[in-house]
């Protein structure tokens, strides 16, 4: 099976190892990018006035062959505010419960002064004990809610380090309209191959660090 000069300086087309032809193989950046546009789309502000906004529209295939998966970087208002908040809660109904019930003290005086009339002021048989509860459980939430924000953060960051190295590989193979299978140059440990759209994406999703999560983007 011959190589073929596709006319780009470095570039030498490899016929499919499929059907072994060449007319319809094209590099893998080359169909990604041409499967891909941006559109204007009417939408809504938030006091209700039209207008419009850019989307990125993309096919089957341009999607298939993405070097890294399109998962946006975790906004500041996501579960890490929501843990913030949590937090909190927790501290502040721990303060209000240990101040106003005596947790830590013999003294059973029903707490008066800032926060506290003398209306509103525990009786002395009240601990309060309810805040501990829920101070507790807001405690709890926050624990969760900002180890998901640490854990997306700390995988963004990750697909972000690992994508050169993923689109330095992503960048020499090509892709057989033909057979919709995608291949590489053969080497001499490895002979060219004809790879599904799911195997060509754990493969170079795995060269990027983030093989793990191909299985969870399955090709459709």
């Amino acid at each position: 099976m011959s190589e073929i000069q596709d006319g780009r300086p470095g570039h030498t087309l490899v016929p499919c190892p499929s059907c072994g032809l060449t007319d319809e193989v094209k590099g893998v950046p080359a169909v990604y990018l041409a499967g891909r546009d941006r559109i204007l789309v009417p939408s809504r502000d938030s006091e209700g006035r039209s207008t419009t906004v850019t989307r990125t529209v993309t096919t089957a295939v341009s999607d298939a062959l993405a070097p890294a998966p399109e998962t946006p970087e975790p906004k500041a208002t996501g579960p890490g505010c929501l843990g913030a908040l949590a937090l909190l809660v927790a501290i502040g109904t721990f303060i209000g419960g240990a101040a106003g019930g005596h947790w830590f003290s013999d003294d059973p005086t029903p707490a008066t002064g800032f926060g506290y009339t003398n209306q509103s002021a525990p009786t002395p048989d009240s601990d309060l004990a309810f805040l501990g509860w829920i101070s507790g459980f807001a405690l709890l939430a926050a624990v969760v809610l900002l180890g998901l924000a640490w854990r997306q953060k700390a995988a963004f960051r990750n697909r972000l380090a690992g994508r050169p190295a993923a689109e330095e590989l992503w960048t020499r193979a090509w892709y057989c309209a033909r057979c919709g299978t995608a291949h590489f140059p053969a080497t001499p440990d490895e002979p060219a191959q004809a790879l599904t759209l799911q195997d060509f994406r754990r493969r170079i999703w795995q060269a990027g660090g983030y093989g793990e999560l191909a299985a969870q983007h399955p090709v459709s």
